[in-house]
């Protein structure tokens, strides 16, 4: 009799115990199982995409290619403000004061690599982005400029609104008494599609000044 109460209240120790795993991880497994259902989805799709076009995705050279595809484009997931937060929070960006704010100093970050794929084809672009600001009592590492840049160009966009996301991004953590952020890029759907244009470059630039802030 002992043995078995023993038996029961362990069975019923771990029956608590899974409740308590499922309800503290159930978001982030629904998550994760939602995800590669859609990307597994998705590969059919691509798949079917591929032979329509007339090959063969049994080939050894693409057996992979529309798993690779999917996985690829699915990590350009829409972000959200709280993906923002906690990106901030997970890389430990934020402002530090400085020691004399006495006077405002311009600290420019130059030729930071970004590269993104635009909504209106699904093609990549790519250049680089320059940060500049005067301070305001704060600076911020400069390792973090392009921790900023790459979550922002890590969704579907636009040079346009990847430039202002950029500006939103940098304001959210750093006080600033000017912020200019310029953005040039290579589209590579003017490259291999349409116009077919090897030399171009698009430039998109932004500059808040004091009375805007």
């Amino acid at each position: 009799i002992i043995i078995i109460i023993i038996i029961i209240i362990i069975i019923i120790i771990i029956k608590i115990i899974i409740k308590i795993i499922i309800i503290k991880f159930d978001k982030k497994v629904f998550f994760f199982i939602r995800l590669y259902t859609m990307v597994d989805t998705h590969v059919e799709k691509v798949n079917d995409i591929i032979s329509n076009m007339g090959y063969d995705t049994h080939e050894e050279c693409m057996k992979q290619t529309p798993t690779r595809f999917s996985t690829y484009i699915h990590s350009f997931k829409k972000k959200t403000d709280d993906d923002f937060v906690n990106f901030c929070i997970k890389h430990n960006i934020k402002s530090t004061p400085m020691k004399d704010a006495s006077l405002p100093v311009k600290v420019t970050v130059d030729s930071i690599s970004v590269h993104s794929v635009c909504k209106h084809h699904m093609l990549p672009f790519y250049g680089t982005v320059c940060v500049s600001y005067s301070t305001r009592g704060y600076t911020l590492g400069l390792s973090k400029f392009k921790r900023i840049v790459d979550f922002t160009s890590s969704e579907l966009t636009t040079q346009e609104e990847l430039t202002q996301q950029i500006v939103k991004h940098i304001l959210l953590v750093l006080p600033v008494n000017e912020l200019q952020v310029k953005v040039e890029c290579v589209h590579s759907c003017m490259i291999i599609r349409g116009v077919k244009d090897l030399h171009t470059t698009t430039t998109t630039e932004i500059c808040v000044n004091e009375n805007e802030l």
